[in-house]
């Protein structure tokens, strides 16, 4: 007797879809993933901001002062400290060691690195004319650590950069290139998150030196350049003559006095060779 095989009516193996149709449900099954790790990281960031201990944040302020030439300034540490001496006893800025650098470049900023880390550029030396606009500014910065804005502002990445850390630890090869991967530190702030830390800032240079003298100068002259207010609406920073008013509502509502400032008595400069 000859066999004859059956014929299968299908294969299993071969799919009767076109190979276009299944590419499109593989990329939009990917794209679904992707937006739920996206929202994921999202509630991640959140958690991370509020669990983050001052020594893991420590340590992520290192690495992100690989990325800035600048260097510790004395002046500077003095300026800053005259203001860390007149916060209350009970502000969560104590449990921070903080560091004040100057760099040379010409940007018109300060910034507000984890860690207790501030680094000035001397763009913005450059247009400070009095001790009391300067004090602004650095309250201005302590005030983004006061509410933790330094970490958002960090955003999904930090979430990243605190899990790997408890994984693998703080010394781990793993935990330094996850996080110089994935950590930007040129932290965008909100226009909310802004107006609170100026508002922060008003009140410590109130408290250091008796009035709020010098509060808005530094606003006044950049409000002079700053033109339209259009490219302020979608911009990280409220526009100056915006950010004096609300300053000069606060005064009013605190019943501040302004009285006259003191002089920067030099420039602060970085040193030179």
């Amino acid at each position: 007797m000859q066999f004859t095989p059956k014929q299968l009516v299908d294969n299993i193996n071969v799919s009767k879809s076109h190979p276009l149709i299944e590419l499109l449900w593989l990329l939009g099954g990917l794209i679904l993933l992707s937006g739920l790790i996206f929202f994921i990281l999202g509630i991640t960031a959140d958690w991370a901001v509020s669990k983050t201990p001052i020594k893991v944040e420590t340590w992520i302020g290192q690495l992100a002062l690989n990325e800035f030439p600048a260097e510790e300034n004395q002046s500077l540490g003095e300026q800053l400290q005259s203001l860390l001496d007149s916060l209350p006893e009970e502000s969560p800025l104590h449990q921070y060691n903080f560091r004040i650098f100057l760099s040379n470049a010409e940007d018109i900023n300060a910034i507000a690195l984890p860690g207790g880390n501030i680094v000035v550029f001397s763009g913005l030396l450059e247009l400070m004319e009095s001790e009391n606009e300067l004090a602004m500014v650095l309250a201005h910065e302590l005030g983004h650590f006061a509410h933790r804005d330094h970490l958002s502002g960090l955003g999904r990445g930090l979430g990243i950069a605190v899990a790997a850390t408890l994984l693998f630890g703080e010394e781990s090869a793993a935990s330094s290139l996850v996080s110089k991967a994935l950590l930007t530190f040129q932290a965008k702030y909100s226009q909310d998150q802004e107006s609170a830390a100026d508002q922060f800032g008003l009140d410590l240079l109130t408290r250091r030196y008796g009035h709020a003298g010098g509060a808005i100068d530094f606003f006044s002259r950049l409000s002079e350049d700053a033109g339209n207010k259009l490219p302020y609406l979608l911009a990280s920073h409220p526009h100056p003559k915006d950010r004096i008013d609300a300053l000069e509502q606060h005064i009013k509502e605190k019943n501040y006095r302004v009285k006259a400032t003191e002089p920067l008595a030099d420039k602060i400069l970085p040193e030179t060779d």
